[in-house]
């Protein structure tokens, strides 16, 4: 691969990370969306919104397939908004997508420093991110795109770039307003910032933060989650608790990759589950009780009732990982199909959830076309995977808050 120029994508996106240069408008008119319209679920019906996480690699190719499925059944299912539980782009190698579509015979996985790369890869940082935004939240069109941070932020990038790179899709309607509802009730909230919640139709959306090397909780975030939860348990209307995040909490099934790989991961985790699992009000009567769910990635394929393990015997949580986005897949062997797409979520009238997993294939449309098109759909439906990882940390003796 020559040392020149990597991508060229349309000039509006062309800044770096931290430029803070605004989008085009047509990026823009994907977050317009008033805070408090009315939704089915005004009426009693129920009403719907999609997630998955972790579209590095081959999100170009697969984050457009979603979108235009979401928008295909919309008449059945409305999707109120589009979740995005963190990892954009790899940043500590070329995305494929993003290889091919420049040089279709390099080779994928190829990491920075093998000679000439280097300079290639030095350019791909200028533009990773601009290229997520072009490619993967643009065609979601009018649907509001939720971006949360995931670990893969913090390679060659800080905390700052991203809220600052990412701070219209921070601040966008859906959030605004909590902001000030919370400055009401005393709950530091700061807008922009990576961890944040809003209520939507008597559901409370809550984004934490685990993104950091030892994939922790700060205490900070801590503190915060105990009074937004408190403030909901207060509040009759609120039924339902969503939290969505990257890495997974601690002694689920899907262990070797969460936030299990640190002491602090699991003590902070911990912490959070125990804060989740408290706000259901199980002493309150039946009507007065949360339904809470939590939703995460960074293990790049799909499960259900991850958090249904000894260690959580009594005290079993609804949980996910959805990490189908496009990044490679985690399976055992080449027997296993490489499976990609979003988690639908039906929010119903009562407070409860009830979850499908749509699946997005090699010929869902839109294809890839272009330069590389064949290319890089043959390595993300054929080569995009490797084993699962079983590195945790099993002897941390956390202290009681």
């Amino acid at each position: 691969m020559k040392p020149k120029s990597f991508l060229r994508v349309a000039p509006v996106l062309l800044a770096l990370a931290c430029a803070c240069v605004p989008v085009s408008a047509g990026l823009a008119r994907s977050v317009r969306r008033d805070a408090n319209e009315q939704t089915p679920s005004s009426a009693g019906k129920s009403w719907y919104i999609a997630v998955s996480g972790d579209s590095r690699d081959c999100g170009d190719l697969i984050l457009p397939k979603i979108a235009r499925d979401i928008e295909d059944t919309r008449t059945q299912t409305p999707v109120e908004f589009y979740w995005h539980l963190g990892d954009l782009r790899a940043m500590y190698r070329i995305d494929c997508d993003m290889l091919l579509r420049k040089y279709p015979q390099a080779k994928c996985n190829m990491r920075p420093g093998e000679g000439p790369e280097q300079n290639a890869f030095n350019d791909y940082l200028k533009f990773a991110w601009d290229d997520y935004i072009e490619h993967q939240i643009k065609p979601f069109g009018q649907t509001p795109f939720l971006i949360g941070i995931g670990n893969h932020e913090l390679i060659n990038r800080t905390r700052e770039d991203f809220e600052c790179r990412f701070g219209k899709w921070l601040t966008q309607p859906l959030l605004a307003g909590q902001y000030k509802s919370d400055a009401k009730k005393k709950i530091p909230s700061s807008q922009g910032q990576t961890h944040y919640h809003f209520i939507r139709n008597s559901v409370d959306f809550i984004y934490l933060d685990n993104a950091s090397n030892d994939a922790a909780f700060s205490a900070d975030q801590l503190a915060w989650l105990a009074q937004v939860l408190a403030a909901d348990a207060k509040d009759k209307s609120v039924k339902t608790i969503i939290a969505g995040m990257h890495a997974a909490l601690p002694q689920s099934s899907e262990r070797g990759h969460a936030m299990d790989v640190t002491c602090n991961g699991v003590c902070s985790g911990l912490r959070a589950y125990e804060l989740l699992y408290q706000a259901q009000n199980l002493s309150e009567p039946p009507a007065r009780r949360k339904h809470v769910y939590v939703f995460a990635s960074h293990s790049h394929f799909f499960r259900e009732n991850i958090y249904d393990t000894p260690e959580h015997l009594g005290k079993v949580l609804p949980g996910w990982i959805i990490g189908t986005g496009g990044a490679e897949q985690y399976k055992k062997d080449a027997s296993e199909r490489i499976m990609y797409g979003y988690m639908q979520v039906e929010l119903r009238a009562d407070g409860t959830v009830a979850t499908r997993f749509r699946e997005v294939t090699r010929d869902s449309p839109p294809l890839a076309t272009g330069t590389g098109a064949e290319e890089i759909t043959a390595f993300c439906f054929e080569q995009n995977w490797r084993p699962p990882s079983d590195k945790h940390e099993s002897n941390c003796n956390c202290a009681a808050p």
